[in-house]
């Protein structure tokens, strides 16, 4: 039978949030004991994710056994600092709420004062989730126009591809690779398949930046008009998504 209001807590914190902002796991520790203090919950458990990033879910052990203490009902309400603690992802904010509500448990937050209790706390969750979205895509946009920014100025963005070098910020070429590049592309034009080419590179022992023998996928990268067709597959998330979106309806 299910303890009677009964919480768990969860505080996360980044290294760099507990630098610039001050919100370390034991301001939000003894914030959520005093709420629970106040509602007059008694507190199972507080689950804490130390200097991790909400990003991957699957990189968070604590976020992992609060799914599993969810499931085994022992609880009735969780209680966060704030909701981005759990996550600025609204897919999995939302699904995190359909989990919870399967199992008959409240979501409560100090910062925004959510309640999922009442359907105006469901609507403030929703809106929360929305915006902590809109904010993670914003960050992604204007991180990728500062990429294209560096790389229309000629800058090195990411890895330096096989044939250059870098030089400050910006790359130059390497002879010797720049050949074999040269010798790819005029295999590739004179009717040479991909597998050709990789066998060719291989046997005659062209290193790679690794020193690893070369795949098919790497020999692509040099080929400036490689001409080759690809369907693009199902990821891992891709499919669990059709899966949930289909077992939700």
């Amino acid at each position: 039978m299910k303890a009677e209001r009964t919480a768990v807590g969860y505080v996360r914190c980044s290294t760099t949030m507990q630098a610039t902002e001050g919100v370390t796991l034991g301001n939000q520790r003894e914030r959520i004991e005093a709420y629970c203090r106040f509602k007059g919950l008694t507190v199972a458990e507080i689950v804490e994710d130390a200097g991790l990033s909400g990003g991957v879910n699957r990189d968070r052990p604590g976020f992992l056994h609060l799914l599993d203490i969810i499931e085994t009902g022992r609880v009735t309400v969780l209680v966060l600092y704030s909701l981005e603690r759990l996550s600025r992802d609204m897919l999995t904010l939302l699904a995190l709420e359909r989990l919870l509500d399967e199992h008959d448990v409240e979501l409560h937050t100090l910062e925004g004062l959510i309640d999922t209790s009442t359907p105006d706390g469901w609507m403030s969750f929703a809106m929360r989730a929305f915006m902590g979205e809109m904010e993670r895509r914003q960050i992604r946009h204007r991180t990728r126009k500062a990429m294209q920014y560096k790389r229309s100025r000629g800058e090195v963005v990411g890895a330096v591809p096989y044939g250059c070098q870098r030089n400050g910020a910006h790359l130059e070429p390497v002879a010797e690779e720049q050949a074999t590049i040269a010798k790819v592309n005029e295999r590739y034009q004179a009717g040479d398949r991909l597998a050709d080419i990789v066998r060719w590179m291989n046997e005659e022992g062209i290193p790679t930046r690794a020193g690893t023998p070369w795949t098919a996928a790497q020999a692509r990268k040099l080929i400036r008009e490689y001409a080759g067709s690809f369907k693009k597959t199902a990821s891992r998330m891709g499919t669990a998504t059709r899966q949930f979106i289909e077992a939700i309806a």
